[in-house]
């Protein structure tokens, strides 16, 4: 998945109100831009980091620029985390699409947002004639205690669970390889 437009760096002042965040620009203006990260973002949200952003070419958007990317210190040095969660679902169906996640290829169809249950959707329904209906929901992780105990239980219930590293630059984002769940 390449970012439409270019990102550029921004350093982190503070995020706020979930969707808010304030960076100080290249230029030293310091502006407001969306997070579209509802979470937590523990350990993504430190005052003084790295962050890369893109701006839209609407002129009529309240807010001109997205947080995209954050630099942090995993342990090994500087490395890209993506925070925007609009990407993963669309990283999700090119490598789909692509046959890069061995475990959900072969599929004949493919359906997105399709209603589940009484009021939920789920991010994905694979489909072939031989085969029983795979549904596939994406989730973007890092670090938080809460939604680990919640993928826990759900294994705990017979949910089958895959997970991917993803490669991630200023060009975009792809994904790399599988990686093994810890029990």
């Amino acid at each position: 998945m390449r970012f439409p437009v270019p990102l550029f760096p921004a350093t982190l002042v503070r995020r706020y109100k979930r969707f808010l965040a304030d960076v100080v620009l290249p230029s030293g203006e310091t502006v407001t831009v969306h997070c579209a990260n509802p979470g937590s973002m523990i350990g993504l949200d430190a005052a003084g980091a790295r962050v890369w952003l893109s701006k839209s070419a609407n002129p009529s958007r309240k807010l001109a620029h997205s947080w995209e990317l954050i630099e942090v210190d995993l342990g090994g040095g500087a490395e890209l985390v993506g925070i925007n969660t609009i990407h993963p679902n669309a990283l999700a169906a090119e490598a789909i699409a692509a046959g890069a996640v061995a475990e959900l290829a072969g599929y004949a169809a493919v359906r997105r947002e399709v209603k589940y249950g009484k009021n939920s959707r789920v991010d994905f329904l694979l489909e072939a004639p031989a085969r029983p209906p795979c549904y596939v929901e994406i989730k973007n992780v890092h670090l938080d205690p809460a939604y680990g105990a919640a993928f826990d239980a759900a294994r705990a219930m017979g949910v089958e669970a895959i997970a991917y590293r993803c490669g991630i630059s200023c060009e975009g984002i792809e994904v790399a390889e599988p990686v093994s769940i810890e029990e």
